[in-house]
């Protein structure tokens, strides 16, 4: 960090002087407006000591408001409520994860403006904390901060602010008990009945498919492909809205031929293959179904996610295939499933017989 005088040699001659500020390993240099006709003499002499003030002034701010010195006050006026929205607009994967995080940065900020020159790291801790006081999950929390983490990340490659996101302590992910069934469980909620079929052909489908809710409600019938003897679902991913390619197994083709027989019920522009309720009326079709089959927690659409996650590890599946299978884009998002089969396999060995 410092500011040093630069001469600029004038074509009629003589200089000019600019100012070369640095600031972690970056350079900016800003005009200034003192020149001489001549490159040596009193004059000169006169010219260069208001340059070298100059520098002394400018070093001092930018100890004391380094984003406001470097990147130049203009450029800073940028409201970052308005440039986060510009950003989630111009990105082609922008999910719900963005949307959420600017919710939360509207509700932290209020209704007055957000400069860009305010964004620090002073700032983001304090956003940090607002996050951490809310009644979430803490990988909700993690991922929150993420989003924001990408946002700033883009203002620092254009030069918008200073890089300090990376100083910014991120949430831990916390260890969470995964609600699956197993394998006996789903024959069990196969064989009882569900007031509401295109439920149980959903859910019992994402069991051997691992697909959200938010992918069952948007499948379509020109999502569906046959590919020599199999058949493939090609469709866009609703969380990241990245394109995803699952061939399906005997038994998820079975439930999605329970789905075929309902489609009678469905208008003539609707191509849907699950012709889904809302979320609300899902929830309470759930519960009495799970109850009346015996299981011991309340269903729920990821429920089928997490129980296809799990028996495919227990039959042999790699980790980093199941990744690719559940769309993750990194095997680390899947090491939680791994951990629970591990844990099923010691509760196992502890009920072998000792004496």
């Amino acid at each position: 960090m410092g500011v040093s005088v630069r001469e600029i040699p004038l074509k009629a001659g003589g200089v000019s002087f600019s100012l070369a500020i640095y600031h972690e390993g970056k350079k900016r240099l800003e005009k200034t407006k003192i020149h001489t006709e001549r490159s040596e003499g009193r004059e000169y002499k006169k010219a260069r000591q208001q340059a070298e003030a100059r520098a002394a002034e400018k070093e001092a701010q930018l100890k004391i408001d380094p984003a406001a010195v470097f990147l130049g006050k203009e450029r800073r006026g940028t409201d970052f409520i308005e440039y986060f929205e510009k950003v989630m607009a111009g990105e082609k994967n922008s999910n719900s994860l963005y949307s959420s995080t600017l919710k939360h940065l509207r509700d932290f900020n209020g209704e007055k403006p957000l400069p860009m020159g305010d964004i620090c790291q002073t700032w983001a801790e304090r956003f940090r904390a607002y996050i951490d006081g809310l009644s979430l999950k803490e990988t909700t929390k993690k991922n929150y901060l993420l989003g924001l983490k990408v946002i700033l990340n883009q203002a620092v490659r254009e030069n918008l602010i200073p890089d300090f996101s990376r100083k910014i302590k991120s949430f831990k992910r916390n260890d969470v008990s995964l609600k699956y069934l197993t394998l006996e469980q789903i024959k069990t909620l196969e064989t009882t009945p569900c007031k509401h079929p295109a439920i149980k052909a959903a859910f019992l489908f994402s069991c051997f498919s691992g697909l959200r809710a938010s992918d069952l409600e948007a499948l379509k019938d020109g999502d569906i492909q046959q590919d020599s003897d199999r058949v493939t679902i090609r469709y866009k991913m609703q969380k990241t809205q990245k394109w995803e390619r699952l061939t399906l197994g005997a038994q998820a083709l079975k439930y999605l031929a329970e789905a075929k027989e309902q489609h009678k019920d469905r208008g003539a522009d609707d191509s849907r293959v699950f012709l889904l309720p809302g979320r609300a009326w899902s929830g309470r079709v759930f519960n009495a179904w799970g109850a009346a089959a015996g299981i011991p927690f309340n269903l729920g659409w990821h429920c089928g996610r997490h129980s296809f996650a799990v028996l495919s590890l227990q039959n042999g599946v790699d980790l980093y295939t199941l990744s690719k299978l559940l769309g993750h884009s990194s095997v680390k998002m899947t090491e939680i499933y791994a951990k629970v089969v591990d844990e099923t396999k010691t509760a196992a060995m502890d009920k072998l017989p000792s004496w």
